[in-house]
């Protein structure tokens, strides 16, 4: 495929991404029960728990990615990017907090008033799931002072960018929580998930064979099927990092479970998210999107939020993963959770004003 091919056609990868990265969501939150709920982590029904959580990690990271691709690419007036992007946003993030805040309310009996609830949505996520929603505010609100830079970035830039994230953000993490040592520089911008945003777009835009791009950015030195082996190698190694070394952090921490390896920012994520990235759009961009595909990617957002009341009906009704044995339970209960999210979505969807909250 050369590289002009991916820039003609439509972006098929991005909605498959799109789709990919949420049921990832859904597959974590499925295996979560198993993978941090238990001790026995020389089982087989750990291990079963544990390669679908490590497998999904890149979920959150993939979203990111995705969304610096789409947007760091584009010049919008400021005034008019924050109106669209905040409405697009909050107005549905509302919405489904004061959802949850009513379902935890009835479920826990906090928050216990309108204030306390109103002060819970300022102050944290209502429920585990949403904190990314503060994530992709903070990312929106930076984007004003990375596009300009993002225009007149060469690839060296890029690359000191991504070092100063890998110690800032990546190393940082490693030897404050294994080795107790603290940098003292403040890594300011560096520290979080702006990585992964900037990430999206070089990935994003890196084209195979030629000279480097309008955008500063070098092509690969590498052929197609050597990116998807790229890819694919990038995958297995930090999908098996994160399910060997969570097996063994959680065994040195004298068999309680040690969360570092399943964390966003870690090495192991990074290289699992770079390469499910690349391989997405080298690899599954050819085919036309079928309409499910295009349906379920317009509802993803809605999917995100509503899995989880879903999940919770699971249980409720008595059906859980754990009915199968997990390393078949896991997949086929996501899937199911998946399917009925969506199907909720589409409804709304259907209802005036559905599209806003979804």
């Amino acid at each position: 495929m050369s590289s002009g091919f991916i820039n003609r056609q439509p972006l098929f990868w991005a909605d498959r991404l799109r789709n990919l990265a949420t049921v990832m969501v859904i597959a974590i939150h499925v295996s979560g029960s198993v993978a941090q709920g238990m001790q026995q982590f020389d089982s087989f029904f750990w291990w079963s728990g544990n390669f679908w959580d490590s497998l999904s990690r890149p979920s959150v990271p993939l979203f990111v990615m995705l969304s610096g691709f789409l947007l760091l690419g584009k010049d919008y007036p400021l005034g008019d990017f924050l109106k669209r992007r905040f409405s697009r946003v909050v107005i549905p993030a509302l919405f489904w907090m004061v959802i949850y805040s009513y379902y935890n309310f009835v479920s826990k009996g906090t928050p216990a008033t309108i204030g306390e609830a109103i002060k819970g949505i300022v102050e944290r996520p209502v429920h585990y799931h949403l904190w990314f929603i503060y994530l992709i505010i903070g990312l929106y609100l930076i984007y004003p002072i990375l596009r300009p830079w993002i225009r007149g970035a060469k690839e060296r830039d890029y690359w000191y960018f991504f070092i100063a994230w890998a110690v800032g953000a990546l190393l940082y993490k490693i030897l404050w929580m294994f080795f107790g040592i603290s940098i003292g520089v403040y890594f300011e911008l560096f520290s979080n998930n702006c990585g992964y945003f900037v990430l999206g777009y070089y990935l994003g835009n890196k084209t195979i064979g030629g000279e480097a791009s309008s955008n500063g950015i070098s092509p690969w030195r590498l052929s197609e099927k050597q990116v998807i082996w790229l890819a694919s190698s990038l995958i297995i190694l930090g999908t098996a990092i994160t399910a060997v070394g969570t097996w063994w952090a959680s065994k040195a921490n004298g068999g309680t479970f040690h969360l570092y390896f399943y964390d966003y920012l870690t090495p192991n994520c990074a290289m699992s998210a770079a390469g499910w990235f690349l391989l997405v759009k080298w690899a599954f961009n050819r085919p036309p999107l079928v309409d499910f595909e295009k349906e379920f990617a317009a509802a993803s957002f809605g999917i995100y939020f509503v899995h989880v009341l879903v999940m919770d009906w699971w249980a409720f009704v008595g059906y859980w993963q754990t009915k199968i044995y997990p390393l078949v339970g896991i997949p086929i209960v996501t899937c199911l959770v998946a399917l009925i999210s969506f199907a909720v979505i589409a409804l709304v969807r259907t209802f005036p004003g559905g599209q806003k909250i979804t």
